[in-house]
């Protein structure tokens, strides 16, 4: 059992050390096998040296603290961003139809305006947070692209379809 947990520890010695590879390229990559190498050693050395520690190749408790602070900060300033949940958790049976009020209607009117920058068949949509007719049609074109139901009711699978190509489309976006 203590040989497991020792490999467990090293493996999540290389995934902080991976991840701090990607961001900064003087740390070289490890591999994520649980073996105290050559290559864990040399990316130890190589974060040590960034934080003007001694370069021992050996994890003392200052070298993981530092390790981990910068494993933590990296994610945070490298990651992806939250995702804003817009459509109910708990949504089986849940539709957004006509008529329908709300800032989530807002929401699925801008997606589908802004798709319909890319695909010219989609109906044009407006956004004022209220499902009319034109949202309608705008669901049903984006329901038939993606070879769901045309019923132009936004159920799970019509949310999920709509975030999946806005976010293909639209999810490398960086801000300037």
């Amino acid at each position: 059992m203590a040989r497991n947990n020792e490999r467990d520890a090293i493996r999540n010695l290389q995934r902080y050390l991976r991840q701090l590879s990607f961001v900064n390229e003087e740390i070289p990559t490890p591999p994520l096998d649980g073996i105290y190498d050559t290559r864990t050693r040399e990316a130890v050395n190589a974060f040590q040296k960034s934080e003007g520690l001694p370069q021992t190749g050996q994890v003392d408790l200052v070298t993981w603290e530092r390790l981990f602070a910068a494993y933590e900060k990296s994610l945070v300033r490298e990651g992806a961003p939250v995702p804003l949940a817009g459509f109910p958790r708990l949504s089986e049976g849940y539709a957004l139809r006509a008529g329908d009020e709300s800032f989530l209607v807002r929401l699925i009117q801008y997606a589908l305006s802004e798709l319909e920058t890319l695909y010219p068949d989609l109906d044009e949509v407006r956004e004022t947070g209220v499902y009319d007719e034109a949202t309608m049609a705008g669901v049903k074109s984006l329901q038939g692209r993606v070879g769901l139901p045309e019923t132009g009711e936004v159920d799970r699978a019509t949310w999920d379809a709509l975030a999946t190509v806005y976010n293909r489309e639209f999810g490398g976006y960086r801000a300037e």
